[in-house]
């Protein structure tokens, strides 16, 4: 399922196209599959019952053991896989808490809200769901314990560390052509003639990642990394997993294994808002 926001940071939030949707589901075990496509609205999901849910996958894959959950936080550019069981046959909605991440000074990190509309930021019903029986009733298959092996990259291997903070300037403020007021990385705005960063194919690095003023989700072209620390400490429950995508604003670090080739068209790495994306806050690297 596409989670969508119309505008910036709507009022209307769609699902696979649809506004107010219902889905119909069985009365059993249900996969659901989620993507935040929204410009810039982090969702925090939850049931309207308090049913907790198992989530399962990420941006990369599968889990290696299933995590059990009341609520799980879907930043734009992320995805999530989750069991929820419906045995029950009780209606029950999807919905999602108050996004309140914005840039203390203003500027972009309102995001367009809608004018006039006082509970922009209010809980709102995202789907709503009724069980409905499929055959003969039957109790809920169990959630498997081991989901998928994988093997990590070793952080000792590591032959190098970069650093990469996501600048907002003068409270974030679009349209600067450079790096002294806009929205950039490490200072400076994208420029598609640029290489960034220049790694070696084969390698393992760790990249800390940090943003300024507000929460940015940071996404990686070409990999799947996996969350060393964050603010210093363990990662949290969220960073689990083969990720493309990780929300950061505490310094992050990630451990990245470049096997994917990126010399002649390079790959990118940028915040998933949208308009800071598109106003800068990109760079480029070549692998080779």
């Amino acid at each position: 399922m596409m989670v969508a926001m119309q505008g910036r940071r709507g009022d209307t939030i769609l699902v696979n196209g649809a506004v107010n949707p219902l889905a119909a589901v069985p009365n059993r075990l249900v996969r659901l599959r989620l993507v935040n496509a929204s410009n810039a609205r982090i969702y925090e999901l939850s049931f309207s019952d308090q049913r907790s849910f198992h989530w399962i996958g990420t941006e990369g894959g599968l889990l290696e053991r299933a995590v059990a959950l009341e609520a799980i936080t879907l930043a734009p550019g992320q995805r999530a896989e989750l069991l929820v069981d419906f045995t029950d046959g009780r209606p029950a909605s999807l919905v999602t808490a108050a996004d309140t991440n914005s840039s203390m000074m203003g500027g972009m990190g309102m995001m367009g809200r809608s004018a006039g509309r006082a509970n922009a930021d209010a809980p709102a019903t995202v789907l709503r769901f009724e069980p409905r029986p499929l055959g003969q009733a039957r109790a809920s298959g169990a959630v498997p314990t081991l989901l998928a092996s994988r093997a990590r990259p070793d952080a000792g291997k590591a032959v190098r560390r970069r650093r990469l903070v996501l600048n907002m300037g003068m409270g974030g403020m679009m349209g600067s052509g450079g790096g002294g007021g806009g929205l950039t990385i490490n200072g400076k705005p994208f420029d598609m003639n640029r290489i960034d960063e220049t790694v070696k194919l084969g390698s393992t690095e760790i990249w800390e990642v940090s943003g300024e003023l507000m929460r940015h989700p940071v996404h990686i072209h070409g990999v799947h990394f996996d969350v060393l620390s964050r603010d210093g400490g363990k990662p949290d429950v969220l960073d689990q997993g083969p990720r493309d995508t990780v929300l950061v604003k505490e310094p992050v670090e990630l451990l990245i294994r470049f096997d994917h080739p990126a010399k002649s068209a390079p790959f990118m790495y940028h915040c998933h808002i949208l308009e800071h994306e598109d106003n800068g806050m990109m760079g480029q690297f070549s692998v080779a």
